[in-house]
């Protein structure tokens, strides 16, 4: 006869519990510890007067070694690494510019402080030539930091030591000045450049020194001190508009880069005018009549602001940045009347183009970052031959860290998972993975390659197909990964953020639609992915209809509750929750409440249902419906604010998910601070009262993204964190906090649940309820680490765990069912 163990149900999920309030939540170290990146951004390069290049942008990697913000390459390809020791950790620099004694001059594109070389400045920092500090060299205050965008964004060097900076700003280190400023070679205001009252009215965002000492700037400005220029001007050595100079552009250029030829002639490239993003002016500013730019180069299509958009090769070719909506072709060549040249023709497809640089070999190298899909190259940094081919003797890997945005959990245990991410634990693997129940890659999973751009949501189905929608479209793949050609793929035009699965199959789309756009901001499809006729969206299109839905949620009855913007017949669009009827209208029982951040529309990222009917609500918000409400608040069955529900207050960031558990408790996931709750993961109370039992002993150290709760109580987290308290955890981890979680199964599957001997020796037999859908077995130590783990199959009932080499003692045994958990004291010996 079988001896059942001792301690029933409710039993030993009490003594669970007090196991758990005595050791708090940790990282599961059975879980395999990930490393994730994605292909890094490289802003711009330059070419130093002796073949080195300094390249800036957003990175952590470069060919596997960690790297700042600014590195430099020697003439053979290699890292210089004793400029890497001398910049030491780097903020933020977009643009690098070489003064003629070989110092160079860094550019930050932003008001606040910035740091390389081991100093803060604001704006503009000079370094030697070897990236040691030059300390001589100091802004001061720099841009006024109290107008919103104020920052230099174009710094030229000038011969004699000092510094013409431009960009966006009313006023540089006290001195009142309009959008340009020169420097002495101090980093002082030099008061004898004179621009005139008023100057520039609006954005310069580039200059250059003509043979002559006078100085063009190019810009969104229409006027210069009072006179019209559109967008292009030139000014006297001192600063004073030459007004011998009056350019041949129509009112509304708006010009981001310009080169002077040899011959004087100026190509000017931006919002030439609505027809053209590109023309060429005689030297004196009248139209250049023989240079045709090709047709497609229409208004805006061709600019860079990082760095180059232009460059004019020594045979009079022009290579552009032309952007033309395919990312196939960044970069074109032009003959010197404007023509295409066909001999020029790089081909690489999710390349995005950010800047250029003609080396002094001819060669050109174009910087950018990939539009990371299962066909883009990971190289952001292009070394291109003369003919446009790809010159792979210098092709660095710029690499940062990678995300995890979207988790769900096939019936087996696996975990797929979406996100911002091209390697896994070094191998090659993008936007959508599979691990297995321990943390390993599932490198059988075919969805790497089947998805096509980045994944914004997923929902699995019960037969195991995932729903996979990124920016584009909705799809469908197989178990395996593979595409389901049975799925017809929804392509609305417009941007998809969120879908929801429902019982019958049917599925609910969300967009990023604009408030006055014709395309509805939801959809519902049928089964089989084509659109559902009977679904009336939202208002529909044009006025009084949902818009940027971000979060939606289906409630049992059918009806669907949605957040996003609500545009009324009358007055202003606010940021709200509306509830849909099941054909799609509004349901005018449910109060939209207005969601307000310091005064402005807030954002909604996640939406929870309880079971009760209450919604909870969760983004980045100050008020809801007039009342003080930080990030998250709970609405009604009707709409209106539930008073009882009193979370603690956020001293900063926002909440990005949140997810109710089994047992009612809240988890939050996020960017955020709060002084009663742990950073970006927290667990409230069914109340809104921080959960006491959640302690601060597993802190992600960045953005929690995705959660999910396990049916052993383990909590799955997704983000862009690198570690929980300060143990490596790439992306995507497992939190254990024992049984607290859980549910208790029913009292009759735990009546069916039995386990013998006892004590156990060499092996521990388990029973389990054959009408509950069991899932695993786990043997836990004293400390809640688990020892054994056995996934169960459908239909087998009777198992049995190795004892064997484990220390006498007691263990917790935890039977995981669909339904809940059974958990028993054992004793091994």
């Amino acid at each position: 006869m079988r001896t059942h163990l001792l301690l029933l149900l409710a039993g030993t999920l009490g003594s669970a519990n007090l196991v758990q309030q005595a050791h708090a939540q940790v990282l599961d170290p059975s879980f395999a510890r990930q490393t994730l990146y994605s292909p890094g951004t490289v802003y711009s390069a330059l070419e130093q007067t002796d073949g080195k290049k300094v390249v800036t942008g957003s990175f952590t990697h470069i060919n596997g070694t960690p790297s700042s913000l600014l590195t430099r390459f020697n003439v053979n390809g290699t890292i210089d690494a004793a400029f890497q020791q001398n910049v030491g950790t780097t903020s933020a620099v977009y643009r690098v510019a070489q003064l003629s004694n070989g110092q160079l001059l860094l550019t930050s594109f932003t008001a606040s402080t910035f740091t390389a070389g081991g100093i803060t400045r604001n704006s503009l920092i000079r370094l030697n030539n070897d990236g040691t500090p030059d300390a001589g060299f100091n802004t001061g205050a720099g841009t006024n930091t109290a107008l919103a965008g104020s920052s230099v964004d174009f710094a030229l060097p000038l011969p004699n030591g000092q510094v013409l900076a431009t960009g966006g700003f009313n006023s540089f280190n006290g001195v009142a000045v309009n959008n340009i400023v020169r420097l002495n070679a101090s980093g002082a205001v030099d008061a004898t450049f004179n621009a005139g009252g008023t100057g520039a009215d609006d954005y310069i965002g580039t200059s250059t020194l003509l043979p002559t000492g006078k100085i063009l700037i190019a810009g969104y400005f229409a006027n210069y001190n009072g006179t019209p220029r559109n967008g292009l001007a030139r000014l006297n050595a001192d600063g004073t508009l030459d007004a011998t100079f009056a350019p041949n552009l129509p009112a509304q250029a708006n010009i981001d880069n310009i080169v002077v030829q040899p011959d004087g002639r100026i190509l000017v490239a931006g919002y030439v005018s609505t027809t053209s993003g590109l023309a060429r002016l005689l030297a004196d500013g009248s139209a250049d009549n023989s240079f045709n730019a090709p047709a497609n180069y229409s208004g805006g299509s061709v600019y860079s602001y990082y760095g180059n958009g232009l460059e004019v090769q020594s045979d009079g070719k022009i290579l552009v940045a032309f952007h033309d909506g395919t990312t196939a072709l960044p970069v074109a060549r032009l003959n010197s009347n404007g023509t295409a040249d066909p001999t020029f023709a790089p081909a690489f497809p999710g390349f995005i183009f950010y800047s250029m640089t003609l080396l002094a070999s001819g060669k050109l190298l174009v910087a950018g970052r990939s539009a990371l899909t299962n066909t883009s190259a990971n190289n952001t940094l292009l070394q291109l031959n003369t003919n446009g081919s790809l010159d792979t003797s210098f092709l660095p890997l710029f690499q940062t860290t990678g995300a995890i945005t979207n988790v769900v959990r096939q019936s087996d245990g696996k975990l797929i998972a979406s996100g911002g991410f091209s390697e896994i634990n070094g191998q090659a693997v993008s936007l959508l993975a599979r691990f297995n129940t321990d943390g390993t890659l599932d490198g059988t999973y075919g969805g790497s390659a089947a998805v096509a751009g980045s994944v914004n949501d997923l929902s699995l189905q019960p037969d195991g197909k995932l729903l996979v929608m990124n920016s584009a479209y909705v799809q469908r793949l197989l178990p395996t990964g593979g595409i389901d050609n049975t799925f017809s793929s929804f392509q609305p035009n417009q941007v998809l953020i969120r879908l929801a699965l429902q019982p019958d199959g049917r599925i609910l789309v969300a967009s990023q639609s604009n408030s006055n756009s014709s395309i509805p901001a939801i959809a519902r499809l049928l089964a089989n992915g084509s659109p559902d006729a009977s679904f009336t969206a939202a208002g529909g299109a044009g006025i009084a209809r949902m818009s940027n839905v971000r979060a939606l949620v289906l409630q049992p009855d059918g009806r669907v509750l949605v957040a996003g913007t609500y545009t009324p017949a009358t007055g202003s669009a606010f940021s709200t929750v509306r509830r849909l009827e099941t054909n799609g209208t509004f349901d005018a029982t449910f109060t939209p409440s207005a969601f307000l951040q310091n005064g402005v529309a807030a954002t909604l990222n996640s939406l929870a249902l309880q079971a009760d009917g209450k919604l909870l609500v969760a983004g980045a918000f100050t008020t809801v419906g007039g009342l003080a409400s930080s990030n998250l608040t709970r609405l009604s069955t009707t709409g209106t604010v539930d008073s009882g529900f009193t979370p603690p207050a956020f001293t900063s960031g926002s909440v990005t998910k949140v997810l109710l558990q089994p047992n009612g408790r809240i988890l939050l996931g996020g960017l955020f601070a709060s002084s009663s709750l742990p950073g970006n993961l927290a667990r409230l109370l069914p109340t809104g009262a921080a959960d006491a039992s959640y302690a601060a002993t597993a802190v992600p150290n960045s953005t929690v993204r995705a959660l999910l709760v396990q049916p052993d109580g383990g909590i799955m987290a997704g983000g862009t964190f690198t570690t929980i308290n300060g143990q490596p955890a790439g992306g995507i981890a497992r939190i254990t906090a024992l049984n607290v979680l859980a549910v208790q199964a029913p009292a009759a599957v735990a009546a069916r649940t039995e386990a013998w001997p006892v004590p156990a020796h060499e092996q521990l037999n388990v029973q389990t309820d054959a009408s509950a859908h069991a899932q695993s077995l786990d043997l836990l130590d004293v400390l809640g680490r688990p020892v054994r783990h056995i996934e169960l199959r459908t239909g087998i009932t009777t198992t049995s765990l190795r004892c064997e080499g484990l220390p006498a003692g007691t263990y917790l045994l935890r039977v995981s069912y669909a339904e809940g958990v059974v958990a028993r004291r054992v004793q091994v010996q």
